[in-house]
């Protein structure tokens, strides 16, 4: 009789039976989902951390173009040469960028990328780079890129000018002045042109031909200070 179980005992078991099955299902169906959520976090980290190399450098090289295109010319500066290291085809990516500075009037670090690829330039890239090397001090490469770009280009008045000023500048005073006298011969109301001319031709020793040059500064503008005082030389030199 000891082992009969009395009316209270069973009804406590049947109360409690109930109870304790739907806590492990749901113990379980937590253990699911956090399993569930774990892997998709994983994959999620590893899809991130293991992208092909070459999606990486586009995504990143896509930031600094717009980085350019919102004025931000330091940050892109500072990320410019790591993408172009990490770059299977860095000229491809110097070319790019390179071109992306231009657009945006970013002169110095355009130049630095595009001079490399002189070759696959256009010749109004070569023309623009060659007036930051003219106007920065640079006349040896200016006339390298101006020589480049005159191939393929108009021979216009003021890119014979300033070719011409490009050269006068490096020390090639006769070239200098054949294509200062072109200059002249397709636009001769440039003062600045024929001023350059008589200079250089007074520096080459053709000091006659840069008198005349001189004179033709003062019709032109008779006040002009630098061609008295070059006719006052030249008188002096005879």
């Amino acid at each position: 009789m000891g082992s009969l179980k009395t009316d209270e005992t069973t009804t406590k078991a049947k109360e409690a039976g109930p109870q304790q099955a739907p806590r492990g299902r749901t113990r379980k169906a937590l253990l699911f989902l956090l399993a569930v959520l774990g892997t998709a976090l994983v994959v999620g980290i590893v899809r991130y951390d293991f992208r092909p190399e070459s999606v990486k450098l586009e995504a990143q090289t896509v930031a600094v173009e717009a980085l350019i295109a919102a004025g931000n010319g330091e940050a892109a500066r500072a990320l410019t040469p790591d993408l172009v290291a990490r770059s299977p085809k860095p000229d491809d990516l110097r070319l790019r960028l390179g071109r992306a500075y231009l657009r945006h009037g970013d002169a110095g670090p355009a130049v630095a990328l595009l001079s490399v690829v002189e070759p696959r330039l256009i010749p109004e890239e070569r023309l623009a780079i060659a007036e930051y090397f003219l106007v920065s001090g640079d006349p040896f490469s200016a006339s390298r890129f101006f020589e480049a770009a005159a191939k393929d280009l108009k021979p216009t008045p003021q890119l014979l000018a300033r070719h011409a000023e490009s050269l006068a500048l490096s020390g090639q005073g006769e070239r200098a002045a054949e294509l200062f006298a072109k200059s002249v011969a397709a636009d001769p109301r440039v003062v600045r042109t024929h001023l350059n001319l008589a200079m250089t031709l007074a520096n080459i020793g053709r000091l006659g031909e840069s008198a005349k040059e001189a004179e033709a500064v003062l019709k032109l503008e008779p006040a002009n200070a630098k061609a008295m005082d070059l006719l006052r030389a030249l008188k002096a030199a005879k």
